[in-house]
């Protein structure tokens, strides 16, 4: 099987995951595996293995998996492959309910696409860090989880101060006015 084949039954993988037809997914990334003939490919495919396996809650095999993933991407020094492999280990750990491992791993996953200029993919790591703090009941640090994802946004832009306008509403709905640290950015009219 070549290179292009086993793309394709990568891409396959990855609709039927999609899907929710996660033993059938599985299998054609491990068809795609065997077929993979570059280091890049090969950590895709075992970082969506981990996905599926903790999908399927086979989460010793997932781990594995991951291993694999992130071995691969460190030796390709792809930030953005071990932040993407970070993401989905804390949400393994997540899934295994071992909530204080996600939010620790999940910091990580966001500092790394930080780095790599993924601002936005950071966002949306610290806005998992902010839903599992809601799961623990620690409000005030889901809302600082939030808050930092929206803070390392580019400076500007349109969704960065969407989102802090939306952030100061339940202050100023409570009469709170803003706070000191609520200076508006220099690209911001104000």
């Amino acid at each position: 099987m070549s290179n292009s084949s086993g793309r394709k039954m990568h891409e396959r993988g990855v609709a039927l995951f999609r899907q929710e037809a996660y033993p059938a997914a599985l299998e054609k990334f491990e068809e795609a595996l065997r077929s993979a003939d570059d280091s890049r490919h090969s950590a895709e495919i075992y970082n969506d293995i981990g996905v599926t396996q903790t999908r399927l809650e086979n989460y010793g095999v997932a781990h594995l998996a991951l291993d694999e993933a992130m071995a691969r991407f460190t030796e390709l020094d792809d930030q953005k492959g071990q932040a993407q492999t970070l993401g989905n280990r804390a949400a393994l750990y997540q899934a295994e309910e071992l909530l204080d491992d996600a939010v620790e791993t999940y910091k990580q996953s966001a500092a790394l696409f930080e780095q790599a200029g993924e601002n936005e993919m950071a966002m949306y790591v610290w806005q998992a860090v902010s839903r599992v703090r809601m799961k623990q009941g620690r409000h005030i640090e889901a809302i600082g989880a939030y808050e930092e994802g929206v803070d390392n946004m580019p400076k500007g832009s349109f969704k960065r101060t969407v989102l802090q306008k939306i952030l100061r509403m339940p202050g100023a709905l409570l009469g709170a006015g803003s706070s000191a640290g609520d200076e508006p950015d220099e690209d911001e009219e104000g």
